[in-house]
């Protein structure tokens, strides 16, 4: 072990919050040489969809990352990051390809002429990320499918879709062979140590023990802000709502194979995920109660609902808690004073930009 891998080695990190920000910040740290502890109450639960631990878990996993509509600012360049890194981490993570991969492409179509005006400049500018848009005969394709002509579409072929439970299953593989310390617990409090000057932070469990470390990052949501408002950190975050709907359709989609890994169309997600089986998921609402009325309007796609969704049973429904920054921009990467940092507030596009929020994490521990 080199020298720099040695005094990192000492460097003992706590990361509360076992969603995907959690997760990847975890990975990162662990695999820089520091030693990790991933704190969760639900750190060892069953990783899966139908009964969804955390938001993460209820996500659809879409990267819709080089067809951002901006080419410069925070947003792009934690996407543009985000999409070089999942490149590499897919590698790293599962070599063989046999678990997770990334599935492509993905297709955006235009609800609006406005929306199709943006998508026209992204295809120009962004040509070189893979973007194009789509021919008379793919817009004709999707016209007949969503029963309405459609003004027109643009494919990103190097967007698409990780499955976010079999990435956040493989992750904690991994996390268990780089021996990341998970405890399942609940953090009631956390306070400064005025009494040492290495071990900077005490974390309070709920089965009355504590421990000393050296960095905090939390990465748990909405109990960002309770954990914070005792040190004097005032962070506001309010509960946002993702919802997904399985519906089993009367009969198999027309051209199966045309379909791509994402279909993006009125901000609704849609994966076809097997035959006569299509998800359909947005991050639409405010609260913490699903709305029925939301959930019947996305079904309803403002009156324009083709026959095939209009006659499906919904199979199965699921919906995530999410955290959404008030008067600040998403997510929340900040250093609040030495060793005590937050990455929370991914209430659109968690997966999407684990890795980059992750890396900003390990420069500032690095750096302090």
């Amino acid at each position: 072990m080199d020298r720099q891998k040695a005094k990192k080695n000492h460097i003992e990190i706590s990361i509360i919050g076992g969603g995907i920000a959690g997760i990847t910040t975890a990975f990162h740290l662990v695999q820089k040489g520091y030693k990790v502890n991933l704190i969760d109450p639900k750190v060892n639960s069953k990783i899966n969809n139908l009964i969804p631990q955390n938001g993460s878990q209820a996500a659809l996993g879409v990267l819709m990352g080089n067809s951002y509509k901006r080419s410069k600012g925070r947003a792009f360049l934690l996407r543009n990051k985000s999409m070089q890194l999942w490149r590499e981490w897919l590698f790293q993570i599962d070599p063989s390809k046999s678990v997770i991969k990334l599935e492509k492409p993905l297709i955006q179509l235009a609800n609006t002429e406005k929306e199709y005006q943006s998508m026209i400049k992204i295809s120009q500018t962004k040509k070189k990320y893979g973007i194009e848009l789509l021919d008379n005969i793919s817009i004709d394709f999707w016209s007949s499918i969503f029963e309405k002509k459609i003004i027109g579409g643009l494919a990103s072929h190097n967007d698409g879709r990780l499955n976010p439970t079999n990435l956040l299953n493989i992750l904690m593989n991994n996390l268990d062979n780089l021996k990341v310390n998970k405890i399942e617990n609940n953090v009631m409090q956390i306070k400064r140590n005025n009494n040492s000057i290495h071990k900077s932070w005490n974390i309070y469990l709920d089965n009355n023990q504590s421990i000393n470390q050296d960095c905090v990052v939390i990465c748990s949501a909405l109990n960002t802000q309770e954990l914070l408002k005792p040190l004097g950190h005032k962070i506001l975050l309010e509960p946002i709502l993702g919802q997904v709907i399985e519906l089993e359709l009367e009969h198999k989609t027309k051209n199966w194979e045309k379909w791509p890994a994402v279909l993006n169309y009125q901000s609704i997600n849609f994966l076809h995920h097997k035959p006569k089986h299509i998800l359909m998921g947005a991050t639409i609402e405010r609260g913490i109660q699903a709305s029925v009325l939301d959930k019947q309007k996305m079904l309803n796609m403002n009156n324009s609902a083709p026959n095939w969704i209009k006659n499906a049973q919904i199979n199965h429904e699921w919906k995530g808690l999410r955290a959404r920054p008030i008067g600040e921009p998403s997510p929340l990467l900040k250093e609040l004073e030495k060793g005590l940092l937050i990455n929370s507030g991914h209430y659109r596009n968690g997966i999407l930009l684990a890795p980059a929020c992750a890396e900003w994490i390990g420069f500032k521990i690095e750096n302090l």
